[in-house]
Formats: structure tokens, C-alpha cells, sequence
């Protein structure tokens, strides 16, 4: 496993990369974390992938990167994804998102046409959520896999995140991806994902490929982490063929 890092304007991101083991025909994969994740807490996952080119994406004020005093709208975050996919030079990647990452991944792929293969989203809606002033609090109390927020994120990062983020409603742009789709959601109650968003997956993009995980909530792969392989790895194997 490989640490590098590039700069996206004054931010100096880092990320993880690992080649494939040997030379392959198979897709590589950039993942994107979710709020607060740091790239290594999927190290797990490069590892399930040993055939692929993998990279793993610390966005700004998460992980190893740079926590900027400003410059946390979505348009920074999905920019800080497509500098170190330039900068790793992975060729035309799936995008694997999770949580609030996925909505970086899929403005990534809507901002760049014709650079990505496909995209995954993991239990998220196909939206840029704003966040109320109040979301600071809520963000801040939390705890993720036995790690506080406070001890993930600086304050001033988790503030920049809710301030600058701005409702985006990207449901009617999801027939511009041109790209296969797969959506993983929980089967618990904690996940943001419930029978009337695949619906509207559905009625979105009538080719998206939806896959629940029974025994999950939010969190989609801490428990279970080969339930998740088992719906991404067809994904991607699709894909390659």
C-alpha cells in the first residue's frame, strides 16, 4: 500500500494507492469515503481487490489531508477527487462512494463525462444534501466505529462542511451518467435507503442495479464486510466483461 498525496489549488490531499498484483484487463477503482472516514479505515477493502488498480481518496478535512479554514462546497469535494484520480492516473475508474462520499463520487462522474466506468453509491440518495446550521451538533456528538467525530474531523472542518454545503438535487441528472450504476443499501433502520428511495432509483434510472444487505444498517460493511464484497465484486466483474 502506497501513500502519496497532490494538490487540488492550495490543499494538499492524500490519498492511498495499491496497483493490481499483476497485469490485468480489470477496471480500477477509486473509493471515496464517507464523513469523517479517513482513506485507511478501507484498507480492508483494497486488499479484497488484489486483480485492481485501487485508490482511496482523503477528502479535505478528513484523514491525512488538509483541513482548509474554507472551501467545503461539493464542487471542492468532487474536485478534490478528480486531482488525485488525474494524479494517480487511473484509467477510467468505478467510483465506489460511501455515505455523503457518494455524492462527491457521482458529481465527480456528472462533471467529467467519459472519464469513469461506473459508480456505486453507498446507501446515499442521488442528492447533495444541505445541511441545517444545527447539523454541527449532531455531527460533532457522533461517534463511528468507536471513534468520535471530534477526534476525526477538526471542528473548524465539520463547521466548513455544514456551512458551505447547499442543497443539490441530482435525481433528474442521473440519465446524463452514461455508466452502469449499482446502489448497496441496509436492510435496518438506520439506512438512509428505504423502498421508496430505490423507487425512486428506479423511476430515475431504470437500468440502476440495487442490492440490500439484510443484516445492515447505515454502516454497510463494518459487521459483514464479505455481504458487501458479495454485491460489489459482481458489479465490477460486469464491468470488466
Amino acid at each position: 500500500m502506497n501513500h502519496g498525496s497532490v494538490l487540488h489549488g492550495d490543499v494538499r490531499l492524500h490519498y492511498l494507492e495499491r496497483d493490481a498484483l499483476e497485469p490485468s484487463h480489470h477496471v480500477p477503482v477509486c473509493i471515496v469515503p464517507g464523513m469523517g472516514e479517513r482513506a485507511s479505515e478501507y484498507e480492508w477493502l483494497v486488499d479484497a481487490l488484489p486483480e485492481r488498480h485501487v485508490v482511496v481518496v482523503d477528502v479535505r478535512g478528513r484523514g491525512e489531508s488538509d483541513a482548509p479554514e474554507s472551501g467545503y462546497t461539493w464542487e471542492d469535494h468532487y474536485g478534490d477527487v478528480a486531482a488525485v484520480i488525474r494524479a494517480t492516473g487511473s484509467d477510467r475508474p468505478v467510483l465506489v462512494g460511501f455515505s455523503r462520499g457518494s455524492s462527491y463520487a457521482l458529481g465527480f462522474v456528472l462533471a467529467h463525462p467519459g472519464v469513469a466506468r461506473g459508480i456505486v453509491m453507498g446507501d446515499y440518495h442521488a442528492r447533495h444534501v444541505g445541511l441545517a446550521a444545527e447539523a454541527v451538533e449532531h455531527q460533532l456528538n457522533q461517534t463511528i466505529r468507536g471513534v468520535a467525530m471530534s477526534e476525526r474531523m477538526p471542528e473548524h472542518a465539520v463547521r466548513g462542511v455544514v456551512a458551505e454545503s447547499v442543497e443539490v438535487p441530482l435525481w433528474d441528472r442521473l440519465g446524463e451518467l452514461g455508466v452502469p450504476m449499482l446502489v448497496i443499501h441496509g436492510g435496518r433502520r438506520s439506512s438512509l435507503v428505504k423502498d421508496d428511495v430505490v423507487e425512486r432509483y428506479r423511476a430515475a434510472l431504470p437500468s440502476v442495479d440495487v442490492h440490500q444487505l439484510p443484516d445492515a444498517g447505515h454502516d454497510l460493511w463494518s459487521d459483514d464486510p464479505d455481504a458487501y464484497l458479495a454485491a460489489l465484486r459482481p458489479f465490477l466483474d460486469r464491468i470488466d466483461g
